[in-house]
């Protein structure tokens, strides 16, 4: 045969690409693919699944302590706050005996101060009221009922009741307290002035009163909110993302339209002064700051609850302590001495909420 012919037969091969490194370059684009499949479903996983169970992880715990402020609150001119053991102390103005000196012993899990008028809820959800009870704002007997959380305002008193819905006490003038309750799917209550909120299950704030200031809409405010909190004019709401919206007036800087930015776990509303407790447990202030009650600084410190009075300032630290800021006047709703505040302090302050 000749090399002509022989050459004729024999497969063309091609010299530049062998066929083992085009089995070998297949099986690397193959894993390539799977790679990037794998990666794919990875990050699906991240979006659909893990983010949004974070997402909720985070907002449960922001919720959890935001609601731990019930455990401390500041009215007009005098202070309360529970104790681990569940009794509640008193200091301030006792004009009215809205804050008697002596230990009030019992099972309390909340508590609430108006004006001159002071609320706790009970653990069995029951309320106590004592101190000013004009207009029936704190009837002595205290108020029957399944409640889960209370407010007190200027001139009425607010509670929640476990089904959702809000009964209300006290002054009406401005509809801020309407005999028949409010009806709704309610987790938490703030009282102002001449206005009520209350946080609904779905996030949103629902509003009634005086709105002269545009500080209680009755349309509501939509929103995924976790908290709540009233001032004499104006109204917060803390945000899952922990930033705060705020509505009503802003005369001195209490309410800024545009809100608050920021990583915060509670609110609290006074006159004219506005506080928020960040993640990391230091105080935000802005507002009216005359009194000393809103620092632009803040406040540092590891606390877990805030209240907001009407020229003073009050904190629970982690630890159980307390501590006070703003007019101190003759009342003593605000100590910042040590021999006060260590007496304050001689018992652990609640530091979470047992209901809701």
């Amino acid at each position: 045969m000749s090399s002509q012919h022989r050459m004729k037969n024999v497969m063309p091969v091609d010299i530049h690409v062998p066929p083992a490194f085009m089995s070998a370059s297949h099986n690397h684009h193959l894993l390539l693919s799977l790679k990037d499949k794998a990666i794919a479903v990875w990050l699906d996983w991240l979006v659909t699944v893990h983010r949004p169970r974070r997402i909720a992880a985070v907002q449960e715990r922001r919720i959890r302590r935001a609601r731990a402020n019930a455990v401390i609150s500041a009215g007009y001119r005098h202070s309360l706050a529970l104790r681990a053991d569940g009794s509640i102390v008193c200091w301030g103005d006792n004009s009215f005996d809205q804050a008697p000196p002596a230990v009030m012993e019992g099972d309390f899990v909340a508590v609430a101060a108006g004006n001159d008028h002071s609320l706790a809820l009970r653990g069995d959800g029951s309320v106590a009221c004592w101190g000013d009870n004009h207009n029936g704002r704190a009837p002595p007997a205290g108020v029957e009922g399944d409640f889960v959380a209370v407010a007190a305002g200027y001139f009425h008193s607010l509670a929640v009741r476990a089904d959702g819905s809000v009964a209300c006490w006290g002054d009406n003038r401005f509809g801020q307290a309407p005999p028949a309750g409010v009806e709704g799917d309610f987790i938490a209550v703030a009282a102002g002035y001449y206005h009520s909120l209350a946080l609904g299950a779905d996030g949103s704030v629902a509003c009634w009163g005086e709105n002269d200031d545009g500080q209680a809409p009755p349309a509501g405010v939509e929103g995924d909110f976790v908290a709540v909190a009233a001032g004499s004019f104006h109204s917060l709401a803390l945000r899952a993302d922990g930033s705060v919206a705020c509505l009503g007036r802003n005369d001195d800087g209490q309410a800024p339209p545009a809100g608050v930015e920021g990583d915060f776990v509670a609110v609290a509303a006074g006159d004219k002064h506005s506080l928020a407790v960040r993640a990391d447990g230091s105080v935000a202030c802005w507002g009216e700051n005359d009194y000393g009650q809103a620092p632009p600084a803040g406040v540092e410190g590891d606390f877990v609850a805030v209240a907001a009075g009407y020229y003073h300032s009050l904190a629970v630290r982690a630890d159980g302590s307390v501590a006070c800021w703003g007019a101190n006047g003759i009342d003593f709703q605000a100590p910042t001495d040590a021999s006060r505040l260590g007496e304050l302090n001689g018992t652990r302050f609640m530091t979470e909420v047992r209901i809701l």
